[in-house]
């Protein structure tokens, strides 16, 4: 009797973790799709977060001109953007960089996506000029586009787990 109860709680805590993973997997892997359609406040860009923020779990496609770096920081490059290099990076401590590399500007954002500084890279200084919000996340757009098409639809839909989890983030 005490080895079938053992044995059931055993089991019981396999189908447990085992359903875990997969709801971990699910939402980490097609967190870009789930941002699509999240609701956020206006100046919150999920799908830019999301994209940078879970690159190695979500599908990096080989497209032409693009490519991906994984070290220490998630970057996506796009070299087919105007013949120059253009990058949009997350770093571990929630910062986000955008590298204009027509203009050479780094624009830095916080983990609310809210823009905090803009660096000029050649000369090697903060920019005081005021900048065009709106332009800057359409070029981001621009850079990371290819990469946020080629993302699958999940074979489980769990948007209603990503809202909730989310909720406070992107509010």
């Amino acid at each position: 009797m005490l080895k079938k109860v053992v044995f059931g709680v055993f089991i019981g805590f396999i189908v447990v973790v085992l359903a875990l993973g997969f709801v971990f997997f699910n939402l980490k892997s097609n967190s870009v799709y789930y941002a699509q359609r999240a609701p956020h406040k206006v100046g919150v860009e999920p799908v830019l977060m999301e994209l940078v923020r879970n690159l190695p779990w979500v599908s990096n496609p080989d497209i032409k001109g693009i490519s991906y770096d994984f070290d220490g920081n998630n970057i996506i490059h796009n070299f087919n953007y105007a013949g120059r290099d253009y990058a949009f990076t997350y770093y571990p401590d929630e910062r986000y960089i955008y590298y204009d590399g027509g203009r050479d500007l780094a624009y830095n954002f916080n983990k609310d996506f809210r823009l905090i500084s803009v660096w000029q890279i050649g000369i090697g200084e903060f920019s005081s000029k005021p900048v065009d919000l709106l332009a800057v996340k359409r070029d981001i757009y621009r850079t990371v586009q290819p990469v946020i098409d080629a993302q699958p639809e999940p074979l489980v839909n769990l948007q209603w787990i990503y809202d909730w989890v989310n909720k406070d983030r992107f509010n």
